[in-house]
């Protein structure tokens, strides 16, 4: 897959912040292979469903914010706490 087809599924999102994700998920473009295991359980697939319809019964920029303010209350290592992983899959 060349590499401009196999982004293809972001064209209409890449400068704006939307639901188009969810939209291609529905339409099995997903980039990721756990993009597309969210249609597998009846629970997220009900969820990608009510999101790819932003306006229309969406939840999508309430969750948004309310997950932006979850991941504030994670820990953050800072110093020598933590480490900037060269690879992401092995520790340093």
């Amino acid at each position: 897959m060349a590499p401009a087809s196999a982004l293809s599924s972001t064209e209409k999102s890449s400068r704006t912040f939307d639901t188009h994700f969810y939209q291609g998920v529905t339409q099995n473009r997903g980039l990721l292979i756990s993009d597309a295991a969210l249609l597998d359980d009846p629970a997220t697939r009900a969820y990608v469903k009510r999101q790819s319809t932003y306006g229309v019964g969406s939840s999508f920029g309430r969750d948004f914010g309310e997950s932006m303010v979850r991941m504030g209350g994670i820990g953050v290592l800072t110093g020598n706490q933590g480490e900037i992983r060269k690879r992401c899959a092995f520790v340093n």
